[in-house]
């Protein structure tokens, strides 16, 4: 009987130490969210920065308002460092019962080509195809998305949306998206001024 448990509890301790052996290191940890493992702007990636200190100046655009749409000119830089980083920071605001933000980061070098983009997907319509619906969608590196597609026989609708997983949706007009377009190009201005 004796030697039953010492046996036992032998072959309980071997197979615990071998199960605790497989569990990954902190290297090997994964993000509990469904945010991409690697930032994928310049400006995430000086967000997530760690152990360091991130100086971040920021001008939110109110000139002109869209409901449910904000856009901010963003500086980022880590103190004591060579290292920075300026673009947009796009927070759209889901309403009903518990309102929610989500944000998308785009880099200075993607603001001329998001602006060309919308420009283009201002323009597309029913001629774009040959087939009764169409869309058009541009995305940044950063997750923001602007869309235009058929919403009636003679009507075509925007929207911008945001996120990953957490996605937040906003639908405007073809005049609210050129309001959008004109905060994006007045935060531009401000990031030139800046140089």
């Amino acid at each position: 009987m004796y030697l039953r448990t010492i046996f036992c509890l032998t072959f309980v301790l071997c197979c615990a130490g071998a199960s605790l052996a497989q569990r990954p290191g902190p290297e090997f940890w994964r993000k509990v969210s469904c945010e991409p493992f690697e930032p994928r702007t310049k400006l995430e990636a000086l967000e997530d920065r760690h152990g360091t200190v991130v100086v971040k100046g920021f001008t939110r655009i109110t000139t002109i308002e869209v409901r449910g749409v904000r856009i901010d000119a963003v500086e980022m830089r880590e103190l004591g460092s060579a290292v920075r980083a300026k673009g947009l920071v796009v927070v759209l605001r889901e309403g009903g019962e518990r309102p929610d933000d989500n944000r998308a980061f785009v880099d200075y070098e993607e603001i001329d080509p998001l602006l060309n983009a919308i420009d283009a997907i201002a323009r597309v319509d029913e001629t774009a195809t040959k087939l009764a619906g169409f869309e058009a969608r541009y995305k940044t590196q950063g997750d923001l998305e602007v869309g235009v597609f058929r919403q009636t026989s003679r009507g075509t609708a925007v929207v911008l949306t945001t996120g990953i997983c957490d996605r937040a949706t906003t639908s405007l007009s073809l005049d609210d998206l050129a309001k959008v377009r004109a905060m994006i190009q007045e935060a531009k201005a401000r990031l030139d001024d800046i140089r």
